[in-house]
């Protein structure tokens, strides 16, 4: 639908390749808004963003483009971390659905949701980076990529499941960026978000974020890349030296580092590189996850120690539908739930 009135849109001048229209032009019926239709991707953005946002979303770009073979051949890993970062919503509740990611990047997790046979499933991305998902997608018949504003989407209230990975805290104000994601949600839509949190990563909001407000996301790429190495080899050693030594659980950021063994190098850099490019990056406490579900069924579950997992919707039964099934060691977690 028309992001600034709601109405429906037309197609104009519409270029092919087999199934693919890869140009031609949008247009609102009602308030006669445009938008082009470039290399396969309508573009709902345009021009004239705010400098924090287009230096996040333009960073994180660059950081996928280069990165985006060593992202693409890590697919076990992939598979992993994308169950993981969704839970306790279940992959296999797309099927059949109308799934949209926000914040795709460039289109690693729209490849493995494919893999459960949602109807429609849409990605959506503010930055260039949706070129280079819809190349990665290009093959799959039931994928979509756009460009799109979280504030302002083209995208009718019959969404199924909604997910955003890594996405909500990187936007100006994650609580407005929440809401809208659960605007576009069907009557029993659920939503899934993963974001950074406040809990336990005091050493990182105390020293590491004004380092990289005023330093580091003002790197040019290529002394950015540099850094990023050099940070992830000290990650990756002590990783191995908590494992070596049988670290306690008292000891900090024990639960990530002995994750980050999983690993390769090379993925880990690109982890460190997303850690120190935003100029928008926002560390979320538990109490201000709760805020955003008021109203709403939910399940809030920490990831690692260090970070939350939102699975809400409007209906109750909904989100018990989506979840998959509670473990042992989810049960001793800090799960909160509202069902």
């Amino acid at each position: 639908m028309c992001p600034a009135c709601h109405a429906d849109l037309a197609l104009h001048d519409a270029v092919r390749s087999g199934r693919t229209i890869v140009a031609g032009e949008l247009r609102c019926t009602a308030c006669h808004e445009r938008h082009p239709i470039v290399e396969g991707v309508p573009d709902f953005v345009g021009t004239g963003h705010d400098i924090d946002v287009g230096q996040t979303t333009e960073g994180f770009a660059d950081n996928w483009k280069h990165y985006n073979r060593v992202i693409l051949s890590n697919e076990l890993l992939n598979r992993d971390l994308f169950a993981d970062w969704i839970w306790p919503l279940a992959p296999t509740y797309f099927e059949d659905k109308v799934v949209v990611e926000a914040g795709c990047g460039m289109g690693r997790w729209l490849r493995l949701a494919a893999e459960h046979r949602p109807r429609v499933l849409i990605g959506f991305d503010y930055s260039t980076i949706a070129y280079t998902a819809q190349k990665n997608i290009a093959h799959l018949d039931n994928v979509h990529v756009i460009r799109a504003d979280i504030y302002r989407l083209p995208i009718k209230p019959v969404v199924d499941v909604q997910y955003s990975i890594g996405v909500v805290h990187h936007t100006p104000d994650p609580a407005r960026a929440f809401a809208r994601l659960t605007e576009v949600l069907g009557p029993g839509g659920v939503s899934s978000c993963w974001v950074y949190g406040q809990e336990n990563n005091e050493w990182i909001t105390t020293f590491v974020d004004p380092i990289r407000k005023r330093v580091t996301s003002r790197l040019p790429m290529a002394a950015l890349k540099v850094l990023s190495t050099i940070a992830a080899a000290e990650l990756r050693t002590a990783a191995e030296v908590y494992a070596a030594v049988g670290a306690p659980s008292w000891l900090p950021y024990r639960e990530y580092l002995l994750h980050l063994r999983e690993y390769p190098f090379g993925y880990m850099t690109h982890i460190v590189y997303d850690h120190l490019v935003p100029s928008l990056a926002h560390y979320l406490p538990k109490a201000e996850l709760e805020r955003w579900a008021d109203g709403l069924a939910f399940v809030l579950s920490p990831r690692n120690a260090n970070s939350w997992r939102l699975l809400a919707g409007k209906s109750p039964d909904a989100v018990r539908a989506a979840m998959a099934p509670l473990r042992p060691e989810d049960l001793a977690s800090d799960v909160t739930t509202r069902l």
